[in-house]
């Protein structure tokens, strides 16, 4: 899931956008004062102010690669962290020079820094073409990074406040929206929509967005929108067909006033969101966020003032390259000067924060469209040891404008060995912050417990002979009401209602197609059909120790049968990711109960190897109650401090060596006679045969524990660890684990 999300984002950096299908152009302005005040900004933002000349500035970025689900917040595989020193002058000569740099990430990764060949800073919102990170074809070699040189051709695109606007946009709005204080000054800002027009020709790059203009001077305060490059043909404003990669560029670009004379870059804020038909709802999204600082702003110098006078006022923004070179390795290794903790920029915004100038079709407005997509990857192909290999087919029918808010998904699909077909269906509808819905089908749940959170089940790894999981046979009718607290963030309250059966799933698959290593059995369970009842408090679900936003989040989940299975069943969970300087620290803590007078084994809860406990048998413990702690701290040293070039494009993140000590430190008990004989019914061959019982779980007599010890490397992706277990004399083991492991 993680690799191909992060790939996904690579290769949107070159995809087009989706289709932008606007209504004809009627009108090139709202109105004839807002032309005027539109023609008032052109005139203030098309050439540079007289008084500046040039300046110096220093960069802090955050780059990352994440997912969005839809309502259930984002989630953060890998995060670096930039420092660069920038030089602008009025002639449109910039430089963007990297003086530091570091990274975390859930796996080893390629560093995207690699990927980067020209500047990303957008130096100036001045003048009539804007200088942009995306959309061209490199010209020139990669240099090495020690040493600098050239960078990718700088890819131009029409500023809506361009002379030549009226042959590229239409606008709308030009009403006062809000007064922005500064010091003693309150500065009324004005908001103008910018759309582009019909049969523009092929190859131009255009915005589509709004912008923020002061009211009295009619400068450029802040762009937010998105840009796509016009395309040939029926694609030539980005369409693409349903089976293509689909990317879209957005960005926010704000300015502040320097000596309340001229606006100059403060914040900027690059993403791409990019989805393809076979990862469901979810989009891959790239990041950039930057902020300036520390600007030394110069008058324009003699030379340039002389020609002035001799040839008269001229666009001083020409078309010239945005260098993008870097530091020595040694003066790289040594910089410290960081202004913002690692992850702390990312973490503050979402990828949702764009819905509202989001293209057309990526909108929930709009006419109803139907579409070839699952829900889920894993709705496409996955491989289990039940049903071997399954292939299935989503679709999707958003109604929008037809009737706002309701949705109707469709997922079926083929089980190889099993020989079974399972799917589901689902009508959603979305009202504000609330959400209904209702569902039916037949799907394969697991019983694992405390799973991580970008643990969405067994895609491929059985191929190889890997399938840590068990699985319950679920027929399902469901209802749910959802309240979302916190949109951005995917914070909400969820009630499900519905009847529920469970059957017993059994092995299909005896051995891996590859390597031929033979499956376990999958654990018993307790069938019957009951009414299943849950409650749901989610908040902040996009922050978990495993993966890279900083805060803290949490969970608590309360379910409950009646019928022919009875049972209550409560989780808590907690977790903080936390960054300072060069320490991180990060944990997660989950405790649960199950409760009944007959208790289901498949509402047990189990640990074990597979449960974040090293050294212990595949799901060893198992009980009613249950507690299990997972947490590192990690202690950066000032050695190997930047990125490990392979070839021009392909570059390691920086090794970035780290000293590591962790535990992981479960419990469970037994502590009624039924959660004795569920337990006791989990090794039953047939669940009516007690003859035929083995155990194979057992309380974990006390607080089983091991701890870490040693060095993680590339932001704690690869670990070299002493691990030794606390609960019983044992000596320290080799440890190596590659992804994040806590």
């Amino acid at each position: 899931m993680i690799s191909s999300l992060t790939a996904i984002a690579a290769l949107a950096l070159q995809a087009p956008s989706p289709s932008l299908s606007w209504q004809r152009d009627t009108a090139t302005y709202d109105s004839e004062r807002l032309r005027g005040v539109v023609a008032e900004a052109s005139r203030a933002n098309g050439r540079v102010p007289p008084a500046l000349g040039s300046y110096t500035a220093r960069l802090e970025s955050e780059i990352s690669i994440g997912s969005q689900r839809p309502g259930k917040g984002e989630l953060s595989f890998s995060v670096e962290q930039v420092a660069s020193a920038l030089a602008w002058n009025r002639m449109g000569a910039f430089e963007q020079h990297v003086t530091g740099y570091r990274s975390q990430s859930v796996g080893l990764q390629f560093a995207t820094l690699g990927f980067l060949r020209n500047a990303w800073a957008v130096p100036s919102l001045y003048g009539n073409r804007l200088a942009l990170l995306f959309g061209g074809n490199s010209t020139g070699r990669r240099p090495p990074m020690s040493r600098g040189g050239g960078s990718r051709r700088t890819v131009y695109a029409v500023h809506p406040l361009a002379d030549d606007r009226e042959r590229v946009y239409r606008f709308r709005g030009g009403d006062t929206v809000v007064v922005l204080r500064m010091n003693d000054r309150e500065i009324p800002i004005i908001r103008v929509q910018v759309e582009p027009r019909e049969d523009l020709p092929p190859n131009l790059v255009i915005f589509t967005g709004e912008l923020a203009l002061d009211a009295g001077r009619k400068h450029l305060v802040r762009m937010r929108g998105s840009f796509a490059r016009v395309e040939e043909g029926a694609s030539r404003a980005g369409m693409l067909r349903a089976a293509r990669l689909q990317g879209i560029a957005f960005v926010e670009l704000v300015n502040s006033e320097i000596d309340q004379m001229y606006w100059l870059p403060s914040y900027q804020r690059f993403e791409l969101h990019a989805t393809a038909p076979f990862v469901g709802d979810a989009r891959a999204v790239f990041r950039i966020v930057s902020r300036f600082r520390d600007f030394t702003v110069r008058p324009p110098s003699a030379e340039f003032t002389s020609m002035q006078r001799i040839h008269g006022p001229a666009d001083t923004l020409h078309i010239r390259e945005h260098r993008l070179t870097f530091s020595p390795l040694d003066s790289m290794r040594a910089f410290a000067a960081w202004r913002e903790e690692l992850g702390r920029a990312s973490s503050a915004v979402t990828a949702t924060d764009f819905d509202d100038v989001a293209p057309p079709t990526w909108r929930a407005t709009g006419p109803p469209r139907t579409s070839v997509r699952p829900e889920r990857v894993d709705d496409v192909v996955h491989i289990n040891r039940i049903e071997g290999v399954w292939t299935g087919l989503g679709v999707t029918r958003q109604f929008r404008e037809q009737a706002p808010g309701l949705t109707v998904r469709g997922v079926a699909g083929w089980a190889w060995s099993e020989k079974t077909v399972r799917g589901r269906a689902l009508v959603e509808y979305t009202r504000h912050q609330a959400r209904y819905g209702a569902r039916v089908g037949r799907s394969l749940d697991i019983t694992n417990d405390f799973r991580v959170a970008f643990d969405s089940g067994n895609a491929t790894n059985a191929f190889l002979g890997v399938d840590d999981y068990d699985y319950v046979d679920r027929r399902y009718l469901m209802a749910s009401a959802a309240r979302i607290v916190r949109p951005r963030v995917g914070s909400a309250v969820r009630v499900d209602l519905g009847i529920v059966e469970d059957r017993q799933a059994r092995v299909h698959l005896a051995r891996s197609p590859i390597g031929r290593y033979r499956f376990h059995d999958n654990r018993q369970v307790l069938e019957g059909r009951y009414v299943r009842s849950a409650l749901t408090l989610d908040w902040r679900p996009d922050v978990s120790a495993e993966l890279m936003r900083v805060g803290y989040g949490g969970r608590l989940y309360y379910e409950r049968g009646d019928g022919d299975l009875a049972y209550q069943r409560v989780e808590l969970r907690g977790a903080v990711r936390w960054n300072r300087g060069r320490t991180t620290v990060a944990g997660r803590a989950d405790v649960g109960q199950v409760s009944g007078t007959v208790i289901p084994p498949q509402q047990l809860f189990e640990l074990g190897s597979s449960e974040a406990l090293p050294g212990y048998g595949f799901k060893e413990f198992a009980g009613d109650r249950a507690a299990l702690f997972r947490g590192v701290v990690m202690y950066r040293l000032n050695v190997l401090q930047v990125p490990l070039p392979l070839t021009r494009r392909l570059w390691l993140p920086s090794p970035s060596p780290a000293l590591s000590a962790g535990i992981q430190a479960g419990w469970t008990e037994i502590s009624t006679a039924a959660a004795r004989t569920a337990v006791n019914r989990l090794g039953l061959v047939d669940s009516t045969q007690f003859a035929l019982w083995r155990p194979i779980s057992r309380a974990s007599d006390g607080v089983r524990a091991t701890v870490t010890a040693g060095v993680r490397l590339f932001g704690g992706g690869v670990g070299v660890l002493l691990a030794r277990p606390v609960d019983h004399p044992s000596g320290w083991r080799l440890l190596v684990t590659l992804g994040r492991q806590l």
